[in-house]
């Protein structure tokens, strides 16, 4: 049997299965930039495995009875597929032999290999599964960092003259000890609007610091969302950030809950979903009515709106509520539940490590440019005295992968994509390969009238179900360039944010584990020049991906690594 090629054309976890059902002997030598690996079988058992990260023997494993040595192995065993099944490109060849080798090229293998060989089927699953946990993860956090809604989206202003609320509020009981009117000294982001004018309150009881005691306890936080599952999520994740949660389910569980938290006085951060149904029922955008009667019993948090799109007449009147903070709720996957718990959890993770550790407290003046840049070293261009051979464009890129590499966490690389982007196009969109469709997430440059691409963007969906480029790619893995097609999907993607003097357009996958999970759309809307050569691009986009991918398999090497010897 021979059995050599590609791991581009033949994935690792196809190549394990025919072994396996073929019950040969032997061992498959994998060869990538990394480094090489190895996997050992014995009748399409597999008897041992390591990477180029494979770490030597533990000396004490020799001295382990037999079946604590064997789970050690099939530990050391398990992170190395973990490792080489998400490998995208190399060589892989198969050797055949009588019986397992005991050395392959430089490595002795006789202590690394089980007695009692693993099939392989008993691994497939469970690694397929992984993949896919990663997979659906990776699509989580992509959408959760732009979570944010940028700085443009709603600015604080004042109230127009004879502003007048819209929505007529259901007057509070007299005798409802809750709408009792409290002032809470909760710090305040920004300028914000108080209905009506009121007298100074007396200086100490709102500027004296709370005794040490109490500042150092976790704030409390209102949630309210009229989906139990996703209160349920977003209360147990921030909860395990230190935050007192209290849940409601609508605007007039919030109102009375918030009056109990004012009576007692304990400073909240108020954050609400803003399409919920109002307590008459008469529109679905219950947030609004929270913030407003909120406001009308004094009480003055800072407010976090939760929505999944943002218009401009809902940016006017954030603006005449003073609400300033949005975030963008994920779209809700129903068709896939571990999705959409994914993008839950992610975007849970999101909001307490980002988000409202910066609503409590004024922005900072933001760093000139020159001095931010001064301040990160990763950002400095090539190192001079670069090869002469190479063209400007991958001195650049050499620069832009030492920035991923540098800064490539998680949640800075969708990011560090737009970015680059900018290098190419003069207009670009991100879209979020999901339930297919294609969904905008963020964007740059040219726009119609007064719009901005970066919000706009969040309203454009191009289902993936019909024939067009954006499918084809989705469905190839692989880029588009050219002139605009005539299908539907692309007239109507530039139907929306302008044609200008766009002509030709690219369409670059952004794969995790051999999927595509986003695409990046470009052109050259306001000049009209050609596309530039997008190889760089592209390799930067494969890359961002493979550290996407590299980013949660850490964690499970992490977790492996803790079964094996302390």
């Amino acid at each position: 049997m021979s059995l050599t090629g590609n791991l581009e054309d033949l994935p690792l976890l196809d190549i394990l299965q025919i072994v396996s059902f073929s019950k040969k002997t032997g061992h498959l030598t994998i060869r990538a930039a990394s480094g090489e690996g190895a996997i050992v079988f014995r009748d399409g058992l597999v008897v041992s495995a390591f990477t180029w990260d494979s770490a030597p023997l533990d000396p004490r494993a020799r001295a382990l009875p037999a079946d604590k040595r064997d789970q050690y192995l099939r530990t050391r065993i398990e992170l190395a597929l973990e490792q080489l099944i998400r490998l995208r490109e190399g060589q892989f060849s198969f050797s055949l032999s009588d019986e397992p080798p005991v050395r392959v090229d430089s490595r002795d293998i006789r202590d690394e290999t089980l007695t009692t060989g693993i099939n392989p089927q008993e691994l497939l699953l469970d690694l397929a599964r992984g993949m896919d946990e990663d997979r659906r993860n990776s699509t989580a956090l992509l959408e959760a960092s732009f979570a944010e809604a940028p700085a443009d989206a709603a600015p604080v202003a004042a109230p127009p003259d004879g502003f007048e609320e819209e929505l007529e509020l259901q007057p509070a009981d007299d005798d409802d000890e809750d709408a009792s009117p409290f002032t809470v000294p909760v710090p305040k982001l920004g300028v914000q609007w108080e209905p009506a004018p009121a007298p100074p309150a007396p200086p100490a009881p709102v500027a004296a610091a709370p005794p040490a005691s109490q500042s150092q306890e976790p704030p409390a936080l209102l949630l309210v969302d009229d989906e139990e599952d996703v209160r349920r999520v977003l209360a147990e994740h921030l909860t395990q950030g230190g935050y007192q949660v209290v849940e409601a389910d609508g605007p007039d569980a919030a109102v009375k809950k918030a009056g109990r938290l004012g009576k007692a006085g304990i400073p909240f951060i108020l954050m609400t979903d803003l399409g919920m149904p109002t307590s008459g029922g008469s529109s679905f955008q219950g947030g609004f009515e929270v913030v407003k009667r909120v406001v009308k019993m004094n009480l003055r948090p800072p407010v976090l709106m939760m929505t999944e799109s943002l218009s401009g007449a809902v940016q006017a009147r954030a603006r005449q509520l003073g609400i300033e903070s949005f975030v963008f709720k994920p779209g809700l996957s129903k068709l896939d539940p571990e999705q959409f718990e994914a993008d839950l959890r992610v975007f849970a993770n999101k909001v307490r490590t980002d988000i409202l550790p910066r609503l409590t407290q004024a922005h900072p003046a933001p760093a000139p440019k020159a001095a931010a840049r001064a301040a990160r070293p990763e950002m400095a261009p090539a190192e001079p005295h670069a090869p002469e051979s190479l063209s400007p464009e991958f001195l650049e890129l050499q620069s832009r992968l030492r920035e991923l590499r540098l800064r490539g966490e998680a949640g800075d690389i969708a990011g560090l994509v737009m970015k680059v982007a900018r290098e190419f196009f003069e207009r670009a969109v991100l879209f979020l390969v999901k339930d297919d469709e294609a969904r905008g997430l963020a964007g740059f440059g040219a726009a119609p009238k007064d719009e901005s691409l970066n919000l706009l963007a969040r309203r454009i969906v191009i289902s993936l179900q019909e024939a067009s480029a954006f499918g084809e790619v989705a469905a190839s893995r692989k880029p588009f360039r050219g002139a605009a097609p005539d299908d539907k999907a692309v007239q109507h993607l530039l139907g929306k944010v302008g044609r200008f003097k766009s002509g030709a357009i690219a369409l670059l996958p952004l794969l995790t584990h051999r999927e595509t999970i986003a695409v990046l759309f470009g052109d050259n809307p306001e000049s009209g020049a050609p596309l530039p050569r997008l190889e760089p691009l592209e390799v930067f986009i494969n890359q961002a991906g493979i550290a996407l991918e590299n980013a949660f398999l850490q964690k499970k090497v992490l977790a492996l690594q803790g079964q094996q010897l302390g």
